[in-house]
């Protein structure tokens, strides 16, 4: 009886130190790009954070929230990158910043998240007829009309916990030019992402 008493304990904190590890995956960390320190550096562990300059605002990842979803539904799978615009990361955050930008694929039908796999090394031309691109503020939606761009997946990886596949971290850049509602010209440059899409933020419906 005694070594069930013992043996119980040391399983809750094998337990607990596991789901630990897989909490810390969903924390944010950004680590100042050498050129552009409004930016997070270009990186490919999983840190979570993106930026980009949006008309010369920096647009990056917030440290509370969750900073990318991919979104299977109504034929479509969407990759939207949810943030802030503001002078920088440093910066007090104000929610009335709050900002998503969303790049739509009409021929990419991934059943789960490990099917994200395959978008390793992959170039997309956002000028094609099989992608969209559109940016939510406050609350308002703005379809893009492109005028050229691109959004390159330079790495998808498998991320391992214990031998357990929890997530895969997609990593790469993009930028554009375009017109918001046909009206206004718009460039957003020097893109970087570095995410972990898993079961917590992986949607098919």
């Amino acid at each position: 009886m005694k070594k069930l008493i013992l043996f119980f304990p040391i399983i809750i904190v094998l337990i607990t130190a596991a789901c630990s590890e897989e909490t810390e995956l969903k924390k944010s960390v950004f680590i100042p790009d050498d050129v552009y320190s409004d930016l997070p550096a270009y990186t490919e562990w999983g840190y979570n954070t993106f930026g980009a300059y949006y008309d010369m605002v920096p647009f990056i990842s917030n440290e509370s929230g969750v900073p990318a979803k991919m979104i299977n539904t109504g034929g479509k799978t969407s990759f939207m990158l949810k943030g802030h615009m503001s002078q920088g990361y440093y910066y007090y955050y104000d929610y009335n910043d709050e900002a998503s930008l969303i790049f739509d694929f009409y021929s990419f039908d991934p059943q789960v998240y490990t099917d994200l796999i395959s978008l390793n090394d992959l170039t997309v031309d956002l000028t094609g007829s099989t992608c969209g691109v559109r940016v939510i503020r406050d609350t308002a939606n703005y379809d893009l009309d492109i005028l050229s761009g691109t959004l390159v997946f330079k790495r998808a990886q498998n991320l391992y916990v214990d031998k357990k596949l929890v997530e895969v971290i997609l990593s790469g850049t993009f930028e554009f030019q375009a017109l918001v509602d046909g009206d206004e010209p718009i460039s957003v440059t020097l893109g970087r992402f570095d995410v972990g899409i898993g079961y917590d933020n992986f949607f098919r419906y």
